[in-house]
């Protein structure tokens, strides 16, 4: 009988990620779950989103915050929302940076 490999931290990090938005997973669980490094479970999380079509919504509000798999459009607009507003921000702030006269 073969041995079951491992599995890899891509793997581990995308099967505790739940699906919806009712239960979020924070980053700071994942790590102690799987002793990936913080920055580490960020970088997984953008792989599986970028490279691995994975549809990762996020959550920030004070009473429910984490990842989860979208699996609505409702969960969709959720995720978008706040990144959509912070994209806005950080154009405003190059925008200024390159406008300011430097001697």
């Amino acid at each position: 009988m073969a041995k079951k490999q491992p599995k890899n931290k891509i793997e581990q990090v995308q099967e505790l990620i739940p699906y919806g938005s009712d239960h979020p997973i924070t980053a700071k669980q994942i790590s102690k779950l799987t002793a990936i490094p913080l920055r580490g479970v960020y970088g997984i999380v953008r792989y599986l989103l970028v490279h691995g079509n994975v549809p990762i919504g996020v959550l920030r509000d004070d009473d429910k915050h984490g990842y989860f798999i979208i699996t609505s459009e409702e969960e969709r607009q959720a995720t978008l929302a706040p990144l959509c507003s912070h994209a806005k921000e950080i154009e405003e702030r190059i925008s200024c940076i390159k406008a300011i006269q430097i001697e």
